[in-house]
């Protein structure tokens, strides 16, 4: 009943702009961009955080009123045939595709990235005419969608033919992301309060939303000087001991680590960290995945952490047994205790982990206020801070979780 509602009040809308966005990356910044950007500007209503499934579509749908002008909804396809309700209730006027990954990949039942492709594809070749899509231009896969699709297409990316080009982007901590880019013969600087040159495809995406809206780039730019980090999404968070730490901490599949871990290795710190949890989403053995991902991690921290039951196969890069610069831990306690007794002032410490299998947030939540909540893998699919759990008796939370 609640779908159908969904489809008919978005029916009734026909004065609101619906835009939809997918991707196996970038899709929460991107959204939350582009709501920055359109809000700013008329009234807009966006999806809640990372929700991005059919329930929570369909109540996007029916909280946008007639006085908003947009909503913005967060698409997920993460099984073969899962986009198909959520675009019969949304209808985009405007798609956006960010990037295709291997995320999911075991659901697709050996369609591999292929399989991936033809799915999240539903968003923008669903397009009418009258449509306008905002594609990756330096994605093979995205492109060719594209060539697919009937609507108006805004490209973005470092690619010639791009409608927005990136000419540069630089991200050294502790200096913000900056971005140059070109956009009808003319070349801007945007500055934001983002870290990781990888969230410039969300930043290009959500100017393109902008454009496709109809807002003019010099009066969108500088409203992203306002952007900050979405929760687990390359986040600040600092200590009382003036220790900082990147959350990265949203999911974990193998190939999202390179950005971050990119991130890290040029940054500037008085001792940069790594903190890697349960990795997913990857082919091979395990043994060989942990052991060359510790190896390149190594060359450019002081500390290399892994957290995780297979963990221990990273052990096999190290140098000698004398060699401190990694450590392996198999549950979170045990790596939040060497980390409170390690951290030192001026340290960066990148959480890469999973909402749902690593629950990191633990680890700076427990330097702040000393938490009860050890568990590993609970099960619950929420950042930590938000758990009524995390400060209760081992006990009390035990109990709650029977009953949760």
């Amino acid at each position: 009943m609640t779908y159908l509602q969904a489809w008919f009040h978005r029916r009734n809308m026909r004065n609101t702009c619906f835009i939809g966005i997918t991707g196996s990356a970038g899709k929460t910044t991107t959204k939350e961009l582009s709501h920055l950007i359109l809000s700013h500007f008329s009234e807009s209503h966006a999806s809640p955080q990372t929700e991005n499934e059919h329930l929570f579509i369909a109540r996007t749908i029916l909280e946008t009123k007639r006085h908003h002008r947009y909503c913005i909804a967060e698409v997920a396809g993460h099984q073969p045939g899962y986009m198909d309700l959520s675009l019969r209730m949304l209808k985009p006027d405007i798609g956006v595709l960010t990037i295709i990954g291997n995320d999911h990949f075991q659901a697709f039942k050996g369609a591999g990235i292929e399989g991936i492709a033809a799915e999240k594809s539903k968003l923008i070749t669903n397009l009418s005419r009258d449509g306008i899509a905002i594609l990756n231009i330096d994605d093979p896969r995205v492109k060719a969608i594209g060539e697919r699709c009937q609507a108006r297409i805004i490209w973005v990316g470092k690619a010639e033919g791009a409608t927005i080009q990136l000419l540069s982007a630089t991200s050294c901590w502790p200096e913000p992301l900056k971005l140059m880019i070109a956009f009808e013969g003319e070349k801007y600087e945007v500055l934001t309060q983002l870290h990781g040159t990888h969230l410039a495809l969300s930043i290009m995406a959500a100017l393109g939303v902008a454009i496709a809206a109809g807002i003019p780039l010099e009066k969108t730019i500088p409203v992203l000087e306002k952007a900050v980090p979405t929760e687990g999404r390359m986040q600040i968070v600092r200590d009382n001991k003036e220790v900082v730490f990147i959350r990265d901490d949203m999911k974990a599949p193998l190939w999202s680590l390179e950005a971050p871990l990119e991130f890290l290795k040029q940054a500037s710190a008085t001792r940069k960290i790594a903190v890697i949890g349960t990795i997913t989403n990857f082919s091979g053995s395990s043994s060989d995945v942990y052991k060359q991902l510790a190896g390149e991690i190594q060359k450019y921290t002081d500390i290399a952490i892994f957290v995780d039951q297979n963990a221990y196969h990273s052990l096999r890069s190290r140098i000698n047994i004398n060699d401190q610069s990694l450590q392996v831990f198999s549950n979170i306690h045990d790596a939040s205790t060497y980390l409170k007794n390690e951290l030192q002032k001026g340290d960066l410490v990148l959480l890469k982990g999973s909402r749902r299998a690593s629950h990191f947030a633990r680890i700076f939540l427990d330097r702040i206020k000393p938490i009860q909540c050890w568990r590993d893998n609970c099960g619950l699919n929420i950042f930590c801070e938000n758990c009524a759990f995390l400060y209760q008796t081992n006990q009390k939370s035990n109990s709650l979780e029977k009953s949760y």
